[in-house]
């Protein structure tokens, strides 16, 4: 009886010690990490395992997911740490600035190293390619930059001059829709207004697409997605990449809310359908000599097809 009883105790010890052990480095490590970056200021985390995962998946329940919470948490974020601040992803620190002047230099300096992991959440969304490994998405500067130089000559200011009556078209738009909240009795809707102005300068300017309009569900092959206009699939492929950054652990996500994540993977193939059928067809104009608008998109073909002759 002694004896069992002793041997039971040691396979709870040991059954202990193997639990508590990875527990315990793990703990060591993840405050070796906070404490490295003791020196940048921080806000509170939820949860000491999590980091501020725990943070943003509270904030999404207060929502009640009607928005995400990255847009709502990090300017309260700056206003408590200031401009710059480290939140962590389980063990992975990201220092995140809000300094204007801080974001054009890690973005146009390139002797400023890019990370791998920041730009990796924007290669793919749950599955489905988003960026890839496109002009936003490289790290390496010798590798982006000839890349970049194909889009130099529709950047110049003898370019963009050309293309001012679409912007002034975009700017009238964006003004007619916030007309009816000029009284002051109404709060007006800021953040979708600015994202269907911006959306529509850059499909008007760059592609001489319309933004509103309707596409056929079926040739885009969508499922979970009844709202077919450009616009709300690019405002679904954008909560999509920052569920990506607040659940960084994708499979797991995927099995959880397979219907939310087919969303974004639909949302994201959609736009790329569009997009992929837009150039081929200007692509065909171009070579065949047809008349073709007048937009970035067209500039940058011609200039390689003059590059190329």
């Amino acid at each position: 009886m002694l004896n069992s009883i002793l041997w039971w105790a040691l396979y709870l010890a040991g059954g202990l010690f193997l639990v508590a052990t990875p527990l315990l480095l793990a703990s060591l490590y993840l405050v070796h990490i906070h404490r490295k970056f003791s020196h940048i200021p921080s806000p509170k985390m939820d949860s000491f395992f999590l980091g501020h995962i725990a943070n943003f998946l509270a904030m999404r329940r207060e929502m009640k997911n009607e928005d995400e919470p990255m847009a709502t948490i990090i300017p309260k974020w700056t206003a408590e740490c200031g401009n710059l601040f480290v939140i962590f992803y389980i063990y992975h620190p990201v220092v995140v600035s809000t300094n204007p002047e801080d974001v054009k230099k890690v973005a146009f300096d390139e002797s400023v190293a890019k990370s791998h992991n920041t730009v990796e959440v924007m290669n793919n969304i749950f599955g489905q390619r988003y960026m890839g490994r496109g002009l936003f998405t490289i790290p390496d500067y010798e590798t982006w930059k000839p890349q970049r130089k194909l889009y130099d000559p529709s950047f110049k200011r003898s370019s963009l001059k050309d293309l001012l009556p679409k912007f002034n078209k975009c700017a009238d738009t964006f003004l007619e829709k916030l007309r009816p909240y000029a009284g002051g009795k109404r709060e007006a809707p800021m953040k979708e207004a600015f994202h269907e102005a911006a959306l529509d300068v850059i499909s008007k300017v760059a592609f001489s697409l319309d933004f509103d309009k309707e596409w056929s569900s079926r040739r885009l092959g969508l499922k979970y997605i009844a709202d077919t206009k450009l616009s709300h699939l690019t405002l679904i492929s954008f909560k999509g990449v920052m569920r990506s950054f607040t659940f960084p652990i994708k499979r797991l996500f995927t099995l959880i809310h397979p219907q939310e994540a087919g969303m974004y993977r639909e949302a994201i193939l959609a736009m790329r359908r569009i997009g992929q059928d837009c150039i081929e067809k200007r692509i065909k104009a171009v070579t065949s000599g047809e008349e073709v608008p007048n937009d970035i998109l067209t500039q940058m073909l011609q200039s390689s097809v003059g590059d190329k002759s």
